[in-house]
């Protein structure tokens, strides 16, 4: 029996279609052209605030999470940030992909130059995924439906 070998990476430039293929089924009436989304996406690799990763394998792409920092406020020490996509091939669910993909955006949020505080929205399908790690989901807001939940990072006072 063969077994595919698979690495969680920083996303490259060469890694733009794959990325679109995987978007495209992520939300399937996705109106952006390829051409739009290769120029978007060239940007956020290059900038210091984004972070794109992907789960590689032999086979390709098989998924690929997106997060941003928003920076500090006027008022604040701490940084904002976005974990604004978290896709995984469906045959590729339930093997670890998706925790493996967090955990790396995770890491990222960690090292980032001031604490952050990372929020994202789940979907219904999604909240007992993102329960296993220990979190809270947070029902209140705009989408009750598609709760929020934080990594909050900043240190204990």
């Amino acid at each position: 029996m063969s077994t595919t070998s698979r690495s969680i990476r920083r996303a490259r430039y060469a890694d733009a279609a794959e990325i679109y293929r995987l978007a495209r089924l992520f939300t399937p009436g996705l109106g952006l052209a390829a051409a739009d989304f290769d120029e978007n996406f060239q940007s956020l690799i290059k900038d210091p605030n984004w972070f794109i990763c992907v789960a590689g394998s032999s086979y390709g792409l098989t998924g690929y999470a997106a997060a941003q920092d928003y920076g500090r406020g006027l008022r604040t020490t701490f940084t904002v940030g976005r974990m604004h996509d978290l896709f995984v091939e469906p045959a590729g669910r339930r093997t670890g992909i998706g925790k493996e993909l967090v955990e790396e955006v995770f890491h990222w949020a960690r090292r980032r130059p001031f604490p952050m505080i990372l929020d994202w929205q789940a979907t219904p399908e999604s909240i007992a995924f993102y329960e296993s790690f220990g979190m809270e989901a947070d029902f209140i807001g705009d989408f009750p439906e598609c709760p929020g939940f934080s990594l909050d990072l900043r240190p204990i006072q």
